[in-house]
Parts: C-alpha cells; sequence; structure tokens
C-alpha cells in the first residue's frame, strides 16, 4: 500500500529515471524470452506435472547474501526503484547462479492490498543480525492467557487502492512498455490460508499454545475458527473483488517452490473471464507444529487449513515442520501435488508415503551451503542421499534459510550449483 505522500509524487518519470528503466528492461526482456529460459520453463512443467523427474533446483536467498551479488539501484523515484530493483535482482540471479530460477516474461505489478491483523495488542521487537538486517523477532504475546485474550481479537475491513495500482501500472507502461510488457499480478491468493499456527505463536507464544492444547482445547479451537474464518472472508472478498489472477506461471507457490505449470486453471477461461481460488495454487503449512503430536495436529490444526486448501486447484504443503508424521492426515487435501521435505523430516519415510503421486520437495540443510567454510564433498554427499533416496520420486532441491554467515558467497553458490547439476545430469542451460 503507497503512502499519502507517494500519490502525491508526479506520476511523470525523470529522464534518467526512464533512460535507466529503459536499459534495464531491455536486458530483463531479452533474458525472460531466451531458449535458455524456456527450457527451464519446461523442467518445472514436466516436474510439476507429474510427467517427467528432471529434478529442477533452486537456491534461495532470505535476506543477506544476495545483496552482495546485485547492484544497487541508480532510479531516484521510489516507485521507479523499486522496478529497476525487481528487475535487477532476476538479472543477477541469472547472471551468478545457474540454477533453474525462472521469471515473468513481463513486469508484474501487484495488487495494493490491505489485511488488516487479527489482533491490534499484537507487537514485535526485532533483532539485528551482524549485517544490521532485523530477521528475529519476539512478541508481547497478547494472547498468553488464551481465555482472556481470546476477546482481544478483531476484524477490520479488506481494503485494495486501485488508485495507486494503477499508478504503477502506468509508470511502467510509459516508461517501457514497448520493450517489455506490465501485467497485474496477485500474491496474496496463494497464501490466503498460509500461517494459521504461526499466528497462534506469535500471539499466545509456543509454550503457552502447546499448552493450551491439552488444558484449554475449546479456547484453541475457537482461536482456529476466529482465524480460519477471516482468511475464508479474506478469500471470498479477493474473488468478489475480482482480484484473483492466474498464479500457474513463474510464481513461488510455497516455501521456495515454483508453481510452473499448464494444469491451472483446469477450465478454457476466456479472454476477461474472472478466475477463482480453484485456479490457483495454494501455500498451507503449519511449520510451528514441529513440536506436536500426529493427533494433536489433526484434531487442532488441520480441519481449518482444509476449509481454505480444498477451494484451490493446487497445493504446496509444509514448511519446516516434519511432515512424514503427519501426511496421513495431509493427504487428504483435495488438490495436493507438492509437500515439503525439510531438513528435520525422516526421508525415507516421506518418499515410501509420497511415491509417485506428489513432489517431494525436498530443502537441503541450509549450513551445507552457508556455515563457517563450503566443503564440496560434504555437500556433494548430502544432496546425493537425497537423489538415492527419491529416486523413484519426483524430486525438486529448494534451497532455503541461506542466510548469509561468512563472505564468499558468490563462489560457494556457483560451486553448488555445478555440483547439483552434475549429480541430476543436467551439466548445462
Amino acid at each position: 500500500m503507497q503512502t499519502a505522500a507517494e500519490l502525491e509524487t508526479p506520476i511523470t518519470t525523470t529522464p534518467k529515471d526512464r533512460e535507466r528503466l529503459r536499459a534495464v528492461a531491455a536486458d530483463y526482456a531479452a533474458m525472460v524470452n531466451s531458449d535458455t529460459m524456456n527450457a527451464r520453463r519446461e523442467v518445472w512443467r514436466r516436474s510439476n506435472r507429474l510427467q517427467e523427474r528432471t529434478v529442477p533446483f533452486q537456491i534461495e536467498d532470505n535476506g543477506t547474501f544476495f545483496a552482495d551479488l546485485a547492484p544497487p539501484a541508480q532510479c531516484e523515484g521510489k516507485i521507479e526503484r523499486g522496478l529497476e530493483s525487481v528487475m535487477l535482482r532476476a538479472l543477477t540471479n541469472h547472471e551468478l547462479i545457474d540454477d533453474d530460477r525462472v521469471f515473468t516474461p513481463y513486469c508484474a505489478v501487484s495488487w495494493a492490498i490491505t489485511r488488516p491483523d487479527i489482533c491490534p495488542e499484537l507487537e514485535y521487537t526485532r533483532a539485528a543480525d551482524p549485517t544490521g538486517r532485523k530477521l528475529g523477532y519476539k512478541t508481547n504475546k497478547p494472547l498468553a492467557d488464551l481465555e482472556k485474550g481470546l476477546a482481544k481479537l478483531r476484524r477490520a475491513p479488506f481494503r485494495v487502492d486501485r488508485e495507486a495500482t494503477a499508478r504503477r501500472v502506468e509508470i511502467a507502461e510509459t516508461a517501457f512498455g514497448d520493450l517489455l510488457p506490465v501485467k497485474l499480478v496477485n500474491t496474496r491468493t496463494y497464501s490466503a490460508g498460509a500461517g494459521m499456527a504461526g499466528k497462534a505463536v506469535q500471539c499466545m507464544g509456543m509454550d503457552n499454545f502447546y499448552m493450551a492444547m491439552i488444558d484449554r482445547p475449546a479456547n484453541v479451537h475457537r482461536f482456529f475458527e476466529f482465524v480460519a474464518t477471516e482468511a475464508a472472508d479474506f478469500l471470498s472478498w479477493l474473488e468478489a473483488e475480482d482480484l484473483i489472477l492466474p498464479n500457474s506461471g513463474e510464481f513461488c507457490v510455497g516455501s521456495g517452490s515454483c508453481g510452473y505449470t499448464d494444469e491451472l486453471p483446469r477450465r478454457a477461461v476466456r479472454d476477461g473471464e474472472s478466475v477463482g481460488p480453484e485456479d490457483c495454487w495454494a501455500y498451507i503449512e503449519a511449520q510451528e507444529a514441529v513440536g506436536i503430536s500426529p493427533a494433536m495436529y489433526a484434531e487442532f490444526i488441520h480441519p481449518y487449513q482444509r476449509r481454505l486448501g480444498d477451494r484451490y486447484g493446487l497445493i504446496y504443503y509444509g514448511c519446516c515442520e516434519p511432515v512424514h508424521e503427519f501426511f496421513p492426515t495431509i493427504k487428504t487435501f483435495k488438490a495436493l501435488r507438492k509437500i515439503t521435505v525439510s531438513p528435520w523430516c525422516n526421508q525415507e519415510s516421506i518418499a515410501a508415503q509420497l511415491g509417485r503421486d506428489y513432489v517431494y520437495s525436498r530443502k537441503p540443510h541450509p549450513m551445507k551451503l552457508t556455515g563457517e567454510r563450503f566443503a564440496a564433498a560434504d555437500f556433494e554427499a548430502h544432496i546425493r542421499e537425497t537423489l538415492d533416496i527419491a529416486k523413484d520420486n519426483f524430486v525438486e532441491l529448494i534451497f532455503r534459510d541461506t542466510c548469509r554467515l561468512n563472505g564468499g558467497m558468490k563462489a560457494r553458490v556457483a560451486e553448488a550449483c555445478r555440483i547439483v547439476r552434475r549429480l541430476i545430469g543436467r551439466e548445462s542451460g
């Protein structure tokens, strides 16, 4: 959502910013329409469709090392600088990280949407890491006493700023629309039902949340009823406001995964026709359930996730939780397609349960890449272990939580990509 000051900013882009945006947009257009990018799209399409074991992989940056790789943006206008930064990040990734990441063949402008917090009293205290980035946090746990705290939950109207959104589109189209198409997207659709367990931990604290499931189960159900209703209403509001747009292209659809597929929508959609959740990917997870039993997950969390998840066309499930224990319940989602396999997951167990019915979305241990030193042989053995265990599964490798601990990330990321490509038999492109 733009501020009042941004809305008062003249829509005219300065000649200097326009020249810079056109240069970057031209490079971006050449990259996203290249044979290499088209080949990578096909790798994701075949894997996501459960058509072929192509083993796509991506190396994510969780807000640290990529800042050392990408050149600084040069535009002075705030909106122009944002457009430039997105394209620069994509170009830098394509040049320096030889993974299978794909990018939209257009400039994607997101709808300016506001979804108010459900607990106005929730406060965050953040701590800076050695690089100055505030990734860690703690909360004031306003619902620590859930019996009394439930009254603190509130609803406020969802909002869309159509004027601010149109301004972003106009600035982009005026500056470089003849070089690169500009399209509206909505990144809020796929995650409408994500983070339910996270809200419980943020509002209560993990210890209090876990104890409440034992001591005050009815209150926990009341909490999740509120959370799930708000999420379902948000998704319905997006649909009623005609804000849902297809997300089956070069978009993130889970914890780092790519949703490029030709399966969605599952029906013929005419030009100008609205799409709904059933035409889109969803991301559902409960990483804060890492310490509870499968029975508690099935009772307290999954029924509320189903309320959202079953409205979608395809689902990516999971983040850090050990899904092998929960999978008998998780697989009851109507449209489950991808399942995360975190470092805390029993790989043998989940490989056997997934078979060839789902994508085995493996998250290698981040310390194999970001530790004090990069041991290539150890990294290779770690990846090879997954490929051997999941030799009969559709596998993707998503490197997450790659927060820089030491320098030299550029060199080690490049070497990691070479190792992975050699192991999967795709040593170029």
